[in-house]
């Protein structure tokens, strides 16, 4: 298969058993950085390098919790596996560090948390962005991603969202404190107020020509009590437009050929949105 190259506070590691396993990670964002660097990417414009850079993942396994493995909230990454959020999440913070010249794995980890957490700030489980549709709002209101589903044919829809909160036994930290539930509960109301813009499946062709490679689309489900299932990249390819995600079906991050055709055979999908990342503003010089 032949892809289009086009032309996801610091995070704290706190074990010394973290540190030894973090260094293959540390190496692994190392080698993407000065494969970026010498090559140029960030001469691009931001969309194509957000898609460059999530090809660079293609192939690496799927893995489901990567986040959820300790009781600790940490904002953590592993370069062993990704599922479909930690995959957009990192090539995000990967793209923008690497847009900035700052690609190091310190900056990396920085931009990650920025991106994962309400405001950017890590203050335990329930600051992480849990539900996409909070995600893109906030990351909107940090500068990181720009909602434009009204202006590629979304139409506004409610859902009331409470999936988490009403099947805590599905969240190992809902479990181990019960506590959270209700201050869950609360985050969910505060959501389902409002409204989400869906580009329903039917209408996607003719919004794919808006469209561009690095555009974040999200899949929108009818599944009572969620906003989203799913999250990829956009890429395009021999002209079609396709979706790099990490798929679990697959298991590993893959590059689907059609997003109309993958969206259509999607389990309860009823259209997307689109965030479309945004470069960092230029410091001026001084």
């Amino acid at each position: 298969m032949r892809y289009v190259i086009i032309g996801v506070l610091h995070c704290t590691i706190l074990s010394t058993t973290a540190a030894i396993a973090g260094s293959a990670d540390s190496s692994s964002i190392a080698y993407n950085c000065a494969l970026i660097t010498a090559q140029r990417w960030h001469e691009k414009t931001f969309g194509a390098l957000v898609a460059m850079v999530a090809q660079l993942f293609i192939g690496k396994p799927y893995v489901a919790g990567t986040l959820d493995t300790s009781s600790v909230e940490q904002c953590r990454f592993t370069a062993d596996g990704f599922d479909c959020v930690t995959l957009v999440e990192s090539a995000l913070a990967l793209a923008r560090v690497a847009e900035r010249r700052e690609c190091t794995y310190e900056r990396f980890l920085h931009e990650l948390q920025r991106i994962r957490y309400r405001g950017g700030k890590l203050d335990g489980y329930l600051s992480r962005l849990h539900y996409t549709s909070e995600w893109i709002s906030d990351n909107y209101s940090k500068g990181i991603v720009e909602n434009i589903t009204d202006r590629v044919g979304g139409q506004p829809i409610r859902k009331t969202l409470d999936f988490m909160s009403t099947h805590p036994h599905l969240y190992r930290q809902l479990r181990d404190s019960s506590a959270l539930v209700p201050r869950l509960a609360l985050i969910e109301r505060r959501l389902s107020r409002r409204p989400l813009y869906i580009v329903p499946t039917a209408r996607i062709t003719a919004a794919s020509a808006k469209i561009q490679s690095g555009d974040i689309i999200a899949i929108a489900t009818s599944k009572p009590g969620l906003d989203y299932t799913h999250v990829g990249i956009a890429l395009r390819s021999q002209g079609k437009l396709g979706l790099i995600h990490a798929s679990s079906k697959s298991g590993k991050v893959f590059f689907e050929q059609s997003l109309e055709d993958y969206v259509r055979s999607y389990p309860n999908a009823i259209g997307i949105t689109v965030a479309r990342p945004l470069a960092s503003p230029v410091t001026p010089s001084r």
